[in-house]
């Protein structure tokens, strides 16, 4: 049996002379390509051994086993904990080795990753009435290097943008975990209903909106029916015009919103999340207020822009064709938004949270031009410097050329 293993040693010793992780990682790649986990697996196993040390290979492993733990939304409600545990122990490795991860990564960084995989957890222990597990997991998952400070206030922040027992559409996991994390442990605005757009292609978390919303006080009402949610499915689509009925709005003469829904999937088709959003905002009747999430990306706004007005880091979907309030924007940047996640050292590490706070700037930006149309330079002045003052570009560097750019002309217009 020693002979056997000695061997075995041996045979391992001698492949890995043979190769390393510049080999390796093709071959992972390709494995992942195809979908087969075990294979990829088997290539990382051999490269981690060879370098027990390098952040990408943890980073690897702890992707392959959560596309194990799941490819998609379809089952987070019914996370694997053993995988769950191995993908997070790993791209915790990957931070433990370098804290400001600058290898390859599948969309977003390590400690992002760390979010979701214990936020999933999180919500297949709600799923399953077990709350108190829940809160272990979201614990857990803030121990392991995921809900860090600058990006819960981000996240907070987002929340404080909006009026009482609003709907909140979100895009991906660094602007809802986090937000459930805030909903759920602290108890913050529980009065809103975080709807995530990509996991609204499912109908298992369709559902849980309508009837049992687990991070706080209101249910989504619908009137899709459950049976007709269980058969929900992408549906053939040419571009037409939705219309929304509009009541006792003096700014909308029309009593009515419309607005051209473009096909979503190759020209074709329509998604499930984009039929159940329309679904959504004719079920509202204009009864909760609607906002999204800056960081939902335009096409998943689905042709809503012309209703739709910046308050800062959300839009706000409004009864009539609108235009960006200056009014709420400063209300919101100076008076409701907190900046001391600038500080945070994470803003250093994490190429994501740096981009996110760019956002803010944007803002900024935004009401300075506003300012700047209107008159007075003293105005855009005092903008520039408040960003300035609560973004200073030693903490928070650009990471958008036109930023900078429009920085640097509204500054310059002040000097004229």
């Amino acid at each position: 049996m020693r002979k056997l293993a000695l061997l075995v040693f041996i045979f391992l010793i001698q492949s890995c002379s043979t190769e390393n992780w510049d080999t390796l990682r093709p071959k992972t790649e390709n494995a992942l390509n195809n979908k087969d986990y075990s294979e990829a697996l088997e290539h990382l196993e051999k490269a981690v051994f060879i370098e027990p040390e390098n952040a990408e290979i943890h980073y690897y492993l702890g992707q392959t086993y959560r596309l194990m733990l799941f490819a998609d939304g379809s089952i987070i409600n019914n996370v694997n904990m053993p995988s769950a545990s191995k993908s997070s122990e790993h791209f915790k490795k990957a931070i433990d080795i370098s804290p400001k991860y600058t290898g390859k990564k599948f969309v977003v960084d390590p400690y992002s990753k760390i979010q979701s995989i214990w936020g999933s957890v999180a919500m297949t222990y709600l799923y399953n009435n077990n709350p108190d597990s829940a809160k272990w997991a979201f614990g857990h998952g803030k121990k392991e290097g995921g809900f860090y400070p600058a990006i819960m206030e981000y996240n907070k922040n987002i929340m404080a943008s909006c009026e009482k027992n609003a709907i909140l559409f979100t895009n991906g996991d660094n602007d809802t975990y986090p937000m459930w994390f805030l909903q759920f442990i602290e108890k913050y605005r529980t009065d809103i209903s975080v709807i995530n757009l990509s996991l609204l292609n499912v109908p298992w978390y369709i559902r849980q909106l309508k009837n049992s919303y687990p991070f706080g006080e209101n249910n989504l009402f619908v009137t899709i029916t459950d049976m007709d949610i269980d058969t929900i499915r992408p549906l053939r689509w040419e571009e037409q015009m939705i219309g929304v009925p509009v009541k006792h709005d003096p700014l909308n003469k029309e009593e009515k919103i419309e607005w051209l829904v473009k096909p979503t999937i190759d020209e074709k088709a329509i998604r499930v999340q984009d039929l159940m959003l329309i679904e959504i905002i004719k079920s509202n009747e204009w009864n909760r207020p609607v906002y999204f999430s800056t960081t939902v990306y335009g096409g998943n706004r689905i042709g809503l822009d012309k209703y739709l007005s910046l308050e800062g880091l959300v839009y706000k979907l409004n009864s009539y064709l609108t235009k960006v309030s200056a009014e709420k924007l400063y209300r919101n940047l100076i008076d409701v938004y907190r900046y001391e996640g600038v500080y945070d050292k994470h803003i250093e590490y994490i190429e994501e949270i740096q981009n996110l706070y760019q956002n803010y700037r944007h803002s900024f930006l935004m009401l300075a031009s506003l300012h700047g149309k209107a008159g007075p330079k003293e105005k855009v002045t005092e903008v520039l410097n408040l960003m300035d003052k609560y973004l200073p570009e030693s903490l928070l560097p650009f990471t958008n050329d036109e930023l900078k750019e429009e920085t640097e002309r509204l500054h310059n217009q002040t000097l004229e």
